[in-house]
């Protein structure tokens, strides 16, 4: 996504040895109950009006939710007999004769996508789904057991154009990479390729957080007990590296490895986030060649509950308004209050990271997407 760019880089001599920041949600989201379950966040930008920008959310059993940037519910999905595990959005999606941005879902219990045209106008959602979409993991032919089927999800744009969406599968190292196909109404997947990360000796090594950084060409997948992967999608014999490891390997991650979000902040610049849901914190990283470690925080503090156990998380660099001028995080809370069955999304303003670890702040405005 193309944007208009106002770099403002703002220094404040965060140290490692301080104590980790806490950072207050600013609004939080209706709190989901039985038999919905918050996970997944998806930022949509509007063209014109980033105020009018909405939060696209995954809620497994009980479909999507739409959100705006105060938290209030614009719309619900649930077409029953599905679990949506997570959710991302891409732009410019050619469907027929209209240009449409499409919202594209993990349906875990069936196995396939699930794709929504994200309506302008009336900031609604509308399923585009192709009939027949074929299932991801399951052999053709065969029904979907529910299990070890469709998980995480990243959608991205390559650089000759093409949608593609990386998905993983449940219970098992492996991701399939789908490349999004239209008959002018409808829009469907094929299959490109899988991608099998290195046997781990660790129960249940399936991916669920996943983010694609378009423009240094990498895909980064969270292993949940193991760590973060990298790999190069600029060369098709790469092989996927891990980057940072959990605990006690690692340094920094807490297992389970959870959401992966990138702040753009132009120029290639900017940041990997990852969500440590061992301990319910936030870890930043370089998104430059050596990804190198630059703090961790907390959301926490405030008027509003925190964030505890978080499965999801998504970042945005543009300038949505007074609340959000340097870009905004959502992240979902997996026990609203320490209460547990109470899932809901907080919203954190990125200027409050920032300050707090010192990084650098880019203004965006969604001029050109």
């Amino acid at each position: 996504m193309k944007k208009a760019l106002i770099t403002l880089t703002l220094m404040f001599g965060f140290s490692a040895h301080a104590q980790m920041p806490s950072i207050p949600a600013l609004y939080e989201t209706a709190v989901a109950l039985d038999p919905a379950d918050s996970d997944d966040p998806a930022i949509w930008v509007h063209p014109t009006h980033p105020s009018l920008s909405m939060v696209v959310a995954t809620h497994k059993d009980a479909g999507l939710t739409v959100f705006d940037l105060s938290g209030r519910t614009l719309q619900d999905i649930n077409p029953g007999n599905v679990r949506y595990n997570n959710v991302d959005v891409v732009y410019g999606f050619r469907l027929g004769n209209r240009t449409v941005d499409l919202a594209i879902a993990s349906d875990r219990k069936n196995d396939r996508l699930a794709i929504f045209e994200i309506q302008r106008a009336s900031r609604k959602l509308k399923e585009v789904t192709q009939q027949g979409i074929p299932l991801v993991f399951t052999a053709a032919g065969a029904k979907s057991d529910g299990t070890n089927t469709a998980y995480g999800l990243a959608a991205y744009q390559t650089r000759e154009g093409q949608y593609r969406v990386f998905v993983s599968q449940r219970k098992h190292g492996r991701v399939a990479e789908l490349e999004l196909v239209t008959d002018g109404k409808t829009v469907g997947s094929r299959l490109v390729r899988f991608i099998d990360l290195p046997q781990q000796k660790v129960d249940d090594p399936q991916v669920e957080g996943m983010v694609v950084d378009t423009d240094h060409g990498i895909l980064y997948m969270g292993q949940e007990k193991v760590g973060i992967w990298k790999l190069s999608l600029q060369d098709a014999q790469a092989q996927p590296q891990l980057i940072h490891a959990v605990k006690p390997t690692g340094q920094h991650l807490e297992a389970d490895v959870e959401g992966l979000t990138i702040y753009d902040a132009g120029n290639g610049q900017g940041y990997l986030l990852a969500s440590s849901q061992g301990d319910n914190t936030f870890v930043v990283y370089d998104r430059q060649a050596n990804n190198r470690y630059l703090g961790s925080f907390k959301v926490a503090g405030g008027s509003l509950d925190g964030s505890e156990e978080c499965d999801g998380a998504m970042v945005s660099s543009i300038n949505f308004g007074p609340r959000f001028p340097q870009g905004l995080l959502v992240v979902q809370d997996g026990y609203v209050k320490g209460v547990e069955g109470q899932t809901n999304f907080k919203l954190v303003s990125w200027t409050d990271i920032a300050e707090a670890l010192g990084l650098q702040i880019s203004v965006q405005t969604a001029a050109r997407r």
